[in-house]
């Protein structure tokens, strides 16, 4: 069904107005926010938004027809955050989970962060068709950015130790996993010479 509403406006706005809620709610509810672990948490989940708001593989202009976007953002954000300080404070809480998260979070981060500047690279400026992206963990998986991703949102679970962080890691997983099989495929199809020992999203399982 169609309503009649749309417009084009640049990716880079687009995708600004789409993370900004799951950024400001946050930091909104953790002013006078007293825990250190909390603190931790909190400041991965803006340093994941920041890396967001300044990935420039946004180039494209896309069609905004609706505010579903930012109303699921705004609904995450606050989610995430208000069960996290409810979990914060459990005594089960343990620091080895916390420090844990912070490795997976981080090495995920990593990740993502190198695979989308392989990906940007991949052509140089003037030329044109598709490239085998290689290079960090694109040599073991073609979804080496959704990789990245999944890692960097358990990382997060297990820092936070909340059940929505759990679950959002889960429907991650589930949500952009598909996507690299499906990556994966097109990329056998498109290449004879594509490495057959490189998986499509588990390196050396799947």
């Amino acid at each position: 069904m169609n309503f009649g509403f749309q417009y084009t406006i640049p990716a880079r706005i687009a995708w600004f107005v789409q993370e900004l809620p799951s950024f400001i709610i946050p930091v909104y509810y953790a002013i006078g926010c007293q825990s250190i672990a909390g603190g931790v948490v909190l400041a991965a989940f803006l340093i994941h938004y920041f890396n967001r708001q300044g990935d420039v593989r946004l180039s494209v202009p896309v069609k905004i027809w609706k505010w579903n976007s930012v109303v699921h953002l705004s609904l995450r954000g606050r989610v995430l955050f208000l069960e996290w300080i409810h979990s914060a404070s459990y005594p089960l809480f343990q620091l080895d989970m916390l420090y844990l998260g912070m490795a997976l979070f981080a090495t995920g981060m990593y990740i993502n962060i190198q695979s989308d500047s392989i990906l940007r690279n991949l052509r140089k400026p003037g030329e044109a068709g598709y490239k085998i992206p290689r290079g960090g963990m694109f040599e073991y998986v073609s979804g080496a950015n959704f990789f990245g991703e999944i890692v960097e949102w358990f990382g997060y679970a297990l820092m936070s130790g909340s059940l929505p962080a759990i679950a959002f890691a889960m429907f991650t997983a589930s949500n952009i996993g598909p996507r690299a099989v499906h990556h994966h495929r097109w990329y056998h199809e498109k290449f004879p010479d594509y490495p057959k020992s490189r998986k499509a999203l588990i390196p050396f399982l799947l």
